[in-house]
């Protein structure tokens, strides 16, 4: 396991001598000056004509997009529609590389930039953008955000500022968000006499499950997938914990002891130990998969991303096609594990665009990055933009509407009150209201990986967790200290 963390350490410094090489060598140098934007003017989100010439012409330029998947759904090509009715003269040359943002995809990228090559624009997830911009293969945006008359945190919120920020610099165009939500059967709930509240507890929540839970006909009062490590520590996330704590002298210490997240893992142990939700063995030994369980009517509630709704769509009218749920969705937030959590919203970045060293033209690519997030939200399948004055009737449609394999539309598939309750992040996000250190951010990647190889020892009941705790401590401190 230690071979396999310091494996990531080691590929992450290849990286930057790759991507450092190429800040040398590949960046152009007819790159477009910050002082002449693509794009100006005193706006907080509308994008303006690029190339401007001064004079209100555009000149004939052609931008290099490097991306993953955005041919589904014909999804660049409406896009581009737009955007050559008003940049008739900036043309733009999709490269896509993979159907999904897979290593595959980031090993070419990456080989494309470190040989040099023009790539104006890129699309990746946060945490691979993130490494980039630590390894010096991005180029800061500040002048093209200021040139433009941008307020880009009245644009994108502080989320965005927090997470894209890096000493004191910005990088980056947030695309997608990402939260967690309770999704449960309304129906079921209803039946039970159970009645969700906003900011329920995790007490809450037990209750909830036992009210629904019925082995006799074998329902699970919920479902908490446990071979999804992320989730399991969110809700301690929401509460306030991180991974990682920067000690007074500037050194950096594994946070395992934490009682939140203490608190937390044992609570969701403790419902597989009742019988109300699946344990991590019988998950893995039957294949069960959440969203089918919940679509089958066989548990009471789950604990999962908005995406889960577009998932839903797919088994109702492709696979296996029988039709609409025969029960009414229910969205919740997810449960507090303290009072802390209150007023607080779990929700990150899921996707960004970038613009790497090797742009040409990279005040065109931050208006056409910014173009993409801010007004083609329809477009782009955007179903959780982060821009916070995008339409959510535009974002919504990718919830509510699906054409299934026989080019059949449906329509309404959600109200759109469940629809908006499942991107709905209301207050603001735990990342900015627990004031997260970017600078962090390699650090916190050793210990996700940390707790992705080791909490099936606890989970499992294997290992005690005051056991499990100081292994972590242990292994987190040694890997810590060989990153700083």
């Amino acid at each position: 396991m230690k071979k396999r963390i310091l494996s990531l350490v080691l590929a992450l410094l290849m990286l930057v001598s790759v991507l450092a090489g190429c800040a040398k060598d590949g960046a152009s140098t007819d790159s477009q000056s910050p002082s002449a934007p693509a794009g100006s003017g005193d706006n907080a989100g509308g994008t303006q004509p690029a190339g401007s010439t001064g004079g209100g012409e555009e000149e004939e330029i052609t931008l290099r997009w490097v991306n993953a998947g955005w041919s589904q759904n014909d999804k660049d090509k409406k896009i581009l529609a737009r955007w050559n009715e008003v940049h008739p003269n900036i043309k733009i040359e999709v490269i896509e590389l993979s159907s999904i943002a897979d290593e595959a995809y980031m090993t070419n990228l990456d080989t494309m930039i470190g040989g040099g090559e023009q790539v104006d624009l890129a699309f990746l997830n946060y945490s691979d953008v993130y490494s980039r911009i630590i390894n010096g293969g991005v180029l800061p945006l500040d002048d093209y955000i200021a040139a433009a008359g941008d307020d880009y945190e009245a644009m994108y919120g502080s989320l965005a500022t927090t997470m894209l920020q890096y000493e004191g610099k910005l990088y980056g165009v947030p695309f997608l968000g990402n939260t967690f939500k309770v999704i449960y059967n309304k129906t079921l709930a209803d039946a039970a006499g159970i009645t969700i509240e906003d900011n329920w507890t995790i007490d809450d929540f037990t209750e909830a499950a036992r009210k629904m839970n019925d082995p006799a006909n074998g329902v699970y009062g919920c479902v908490i997938p446990f071979t999804w490590d992320e989730i399991l520590y969110a809700p301690a996330e929401r509460c306030g914990w991180q991974s990682v704590i920067k000690n007074d002298d500037g050194t950096v210490s594994p946070n395992f002891d934490d009682e939140l997240l203490l608190k937390t893992l044992s609570w969701e142990k403790s419902m597989a130990s009742e019988g109300l939700c699946p344990d991590l063995a019988t998950m893995e030994a039957e294949s069960i998969a959440r969203r089918q369980v919940l679509a089958e009517g066989k548990c009471g509630m789950i604990i999962d991303t908005c995406w889960a709704l577009i998932w839903l769509q797919t088994y109702m009218f492709n696979d296996p096609g029988k039709g609409e749920l025969d029960f009414e969705l229910g969205i919740a937030d997810l449960p507090l594990v303290t009072d802390a959590g209150k007023e607080v919203s779990w929700s990150n970045l899921a996707d960004a665009f970038y613009i790497p060293k090797t742009a040409k033209y990279p005040a065109e690519a931050y208006e056409f990055a910014k173009f993409i997030s801010n007004e083609c939200i329809a477009e782009s399948d955007n179903y959780m933009p982060v821009y916070l004055d995008a339409d959510l009737d535009d974002a919504t449609v990718a919830l509510t509407e699906f054409t299934d394999d026989k080019g059949t539309k449906h329509t309404e598939i959600y109200p759109m009150e469940t629809a908006l309750a499942a991107i709905a992040t209301p207050y603001e996000s735990h990342i900015a209201h627990f004031h997260y250190d970017p600078t962090l951010a390699a650090h916190t990647s050793l210990m996700q990986v940390l707790f992705r190889e080791q909490y099936k020892l606890f989970i499992n009941g294997e290992i005690e967790l005051e056991d499990w705790v100081d292994t972590m401590q242990m292994l987190g401190e040694g890997e810590l200290a060989r990153l700083q």
